[in-house]
């Protein structure tokens, strides 16, 4: 039995104004009112009755492909579409249920919540990133996380310490991560392994220095490249047929789960008819990595490339220096703004941290554990019930507001190393500009607390920005015109 597991990976940075809470009209996503609600029409929700047609062109039937793929969704996306797309969260949750009930382990996995690459982030904040993430799963799935979605599948052995001891079972990372292999026996030896010599159809073992281990699935280049930019989509059937003739008894791939329909008009068709050509084969089961691992013991090892990543062939310098990736090869080694923006942000984490401690121990309480719980009352916010676990029940008036403040602010000072924040080819475009205001809006609660002014201190840092785009000549023009507008 060849078996096949598609991982759609859907996620949207969070795009909400931090002074309301609320997304700012975006002209750009005409005739919706902002980029959320046209992916949603566009691909998440497209997902949930994806038409599949006859050979007249006829609708035959409406598929539901979230039932037989693996697929993780960004947990501040699934914030906002419990709030404006309450049917498409349903059916995600119907949809692990029913893959449960079929493969005995159910389709959806949990992913770090704020989407920063956990490599570049302190201990303390790759801990409150991934207990976030399995706490919010384990709220809207009614389960625990077998595995978790790493954000830019960036990952190093102190990251994977902290997912493994969380419980978390599984990660899934993209071939050119795995530095060497070695094969089951106590004689095996290691060997070195790159992209295109890695056997991706098993999972693999990697073992961590506190005695701990965790299975990692290094998916297959090949699909992957396909689906994203070879034309895959093009033919759904052809696409089941190629899945098919893949080498080995599993294959498993994963992409944006924005190609099913948004990257790739009418990719959710696409995605349905191959699901459906897949199904109707005798020899061919859509399974997923929960399923995988239950087929019994990993057997082989694997060590990983550390700081590396699925988008960055530079490990994670996208997100830290000029290290050359871009979207416009023109712009190529003009990317020195990333680095002044992740030395200031970088600065400012670390002095309201300093300040953040002193004024929680000032109230008697453990600041980095309060955090981890604040998830709770996030999550209580969101319902309208407040949740057993929220860190901030029974605490009583004055010192509850104050709690409330810090907790608010840290939350923006892990907001603002999103990572897309660094992705693209100039600070002046909308994504660095959206990580700046959740920074300004720290430093305000930081202010609001008593701390002193670090907005000196932060522009110091950012002057060195240069921008592309007229009327922006440096970091302090990109502050005054673009963030504090």
């Amino acid at each position: 039995m060849h078996r096949v597991c598609i991982h759609g990976h859907f996620y949207q940075p969070p795009r909400e104004d931090p002074e309301t809470g609320v997304i700012i009209p975006q002209p750009s996503a005409s005739p919706f009112p902002d980029w959320n609600h046209r992916i949603t029409a566009e691909c998440y929700r497209a997902n949930v009755g994806a038409a599949v047609l006859g050979q007249t062109g006829d609708v035959i039937e409406r598929l539901r492909t979230y039932d037989f793929i693996s697929f993780n969704f960004g947990p501040t996306l699934l914030r906002w579409m419990t709030q404006h797309a309450p049917d498409v969260v349903a059916a995600l949750v119907e949809s692990d249920a029913a893959s449960a009930e079929r493969l005995g382990h159910g389709n959806a996995v949990a992913q770090a919540y704020h989407h920063l690459i956990l490599p570049l982030a302190t201990d303390r904040d790759k801990r409150t990133e991934v207990r976030w993430g399995a706490a919010d799963f384990a709220y809207r799935f009614g389960r625990p996380a077998d595995g978790m979605w790493l954000p830019e599948t960036a990952v190093d052995t102190a990251t994977l310490e902290v997912i493994a001891a969380e419980g978390i079972r599984f990660v899934i990372l993209a071939p050119r991560q795995a530095a060497a292999v070695r094969g089951p026996g106590a004689g095996a030896s290691w060997e070195d392994v790159h992209e295109r010599s890695l056997v991706p159809g098993r999972p693999y073992r990697v073992e961590l220095p506190s005695g701990r281990s965790i299975a990692a699935f290094f998916y297959a280049p090949g699909p992957a490249e396909g689906v994203a930019f070879g034309g895959w989509l093009d033919n759904g059937e052809q696409m089941a047929h190629r899945l098919a003739d893949e080498p080995g008894p599993l294959v498993h791939f994963a992409t944006d789960g924005e190609s099913y329909g948004h990257h790739h008009r009418h990719g959710e068709m696409a995605l349905a008819y191959c699901i459906r050509t897949l199904r109707e084969r005798q020899d061919v089961e859509l399974t997923n990595h929960a399923a995988e691992l239950a087929r019994g013991p990993v057997t082989w090892s694997a060590r990983i490339v550390e700081e590396s990543s699925w988008s960055c062939a530079h490990g994670v310098g996208r997100w830290s220096r000029n290290c050359g990736c871009t979207m416009d090869g023109n712009l190529s080694m003009q990317q020195e703004w990333r680095v002044h923006l992740r030395d200031g942000l970088d600065w400012l984490r670390d002095a309201l941290a300093d300040f953040s401690e002193a004024e929680a121990d000032r109230l008697g309480v453990d600041l980095w554990a309060l955090r981890d719980a604040y998830i709770f009352h996030l999550l209580g916010q969101e319902s309208g019930v407040s949740h057993p676990l929220d860190p901030l029940a029974g605490v009583p008036g004055e010192d509850r507001h104050r709690l409330h403040q810090l907790l608010e602010l840290q939350r923006h000072a892990l907001m603002m190393f999103t990572s897309c924040g660094w992705f693209f080819d100039d600070p002046a475009r909308v994504e660095p500009v959206q990580i700046l205001r959740y920074a300004r809006r720290a430093m305000v609660l930081h202010e609001a607390l008593g701390g002193r002014s670090l907005e000196g201190g932060l522009m110091d840092r950012l002057a060195p920005i240069r921008s592309i785009e007229p009327g922006i000549r440096d970091g302090r023009d990109l502050w005054l015109r673009r963030v504090l507008r």
